[in-house]
């Protein structure tokens, strides 16, 4: 098994990054993005985030000889929360390379001073939000028939959250005005799983 590293994204690699990318998409289902995306428009906003400051970018790559199998961005919005997202190469699936990625843009978004981080994941995505899950992560909802395919199909999508340390106190959440009536505290949603998933992968907020 080829040993990897977790590094920041360099100019440099963005090419490599981005062939990566395409091929994750390719697959159909696992990314929000879908095969014949702009590369162009991709690329240049991965360029832009390297001197974005809200924004942190790492790669993950196999050493000896070097090659990028996954890739992961998280973006701090003005109100605190991260966004994040993510992808691996499906050899490089079931490594533990994904848990790894995804402690590190918990740091960096950390870093970056957000006090949540928030996702999408497909709902038969169930490698990608067990590990979400593993991580602290709690369901918040499910958009139903919301985000329209290729194919015509319009997916579900399930949204996650997680509190950061330090977590914003008691005192602090909410807006101190009641819910308006028969609003639920929780939503139930289904259970998670489909037929024939694996690997992981998410887009910057979007699946």
């Amino acid at each position: 098994m080829q040993h990897a590293q977790i590094r920041a994204l360099r100019a440099a690699d963005v090419a490599e990054a981005l062939e990566m990318f395409a091929e994750v998409a390719a697959e159909g289902i696992w990314l929000g993005t879908q095969a014949g995306f702009d590369r162009h428009v991709r690329r240049q906003a991965w360029l832009d985030g390297l001197a974005d400051p809200s924004v942190r970018s790492l790669v993950v790559e196999e050493v000896g000889p070097p090659r990028l199998v996954g890739q992961g961005i998280v973006r701090v919005a003005r109100y605190g929360v991260a966004e994040l997202g993510m992808s691996l190469a499906a050899d490089a699936r079931g490594r533990g390379l994904g848990g790894q990625l995804l402690d590190e843009l918990l740091a960096g978004a950390g870093e970056l001073g957000a006090h949540k981080a928030e996702l999408q994941v497909w709902p038969h995505n169930e490698p990608a939000i067990r590990l979400y899950l593993s991580r602290g992560f709690i369901v918040e909802g499910r958009v139903r028939s919301h985000y329209r395919r290729a194919s015509g199909e319009v997916w579900d999508a399930i949204l996650m959250g997680r509190l950061l340390d330090p977590a914003p106190p008691d005192s602090a959440r909410g807006s101190g005005l009641p819910d308006a009536p028969g609003l639920p505290a929780s939503i139930p949603i289904t259970h998670p799983g489909g037929p024939g998933s694996q690997g992981s992968g998410t887009r910057n907020r979007r699946p």
